[in-house]
């Protein structure tokens, strides 16, 4: 006989709405966060005519999170922006992240494995070669 299913199903139905409520709230923050940087950038340049006939490259060159987080506290609406993206960017890392603490939690060794890998390859691809 079959042990019943109710239980693990129920489990898996949460896991699921959790996922889900996390990559909506992870894409909103992110949409939110870009919103605001959006609306400070065009609080302040809104008026400005661009000139096409002299290319000025952009001053802001930000080489790592400090210099990106202190521009968020300086209200920098590039860096505000720029936030937005990095959430974006880092909820569905998130949610890989959330999925290895499910699979463990379900006892699911087999996919806490490949859900590892997807985890490593992910990290590895962000890091500075």
């Amino acid at each position: 006989m079959s042990k019943p299913q109710g239980k693990a199903n129920d489990l898996d139905k949460s896991i699921e709405i959790a996922l889900g409520n996390l990559l909506r709230v992870g894409v909103i923050a992110a949409g939110a966060v870009v919103i605001i940087g959006a609306i400070f950038f065009l609080a302040r340049h809104g008026t400005e005519i661009p000139s096409y006939h002299i290319f000025k490259a952009d001053p802001f060159n930000f080489s790592d999170f400090r210099d990106l987080l202190n521009g968020v506290i300086a209200l920098r609406s590039v860096s505000i922006m720029e936030l937005g993206v990095l959430l974006l960017i880092a909820t569905p890392i998130i949610r890989v992240l959330f999925s290895v603490f499910a699979f463990i939690y379900e006892k699911d060794y087999m996919y806490v494995a490949f859900t590892l890998i997807v985890l490593f390859v992910l990290i590895y691809s962000f890091l500075p070669r």
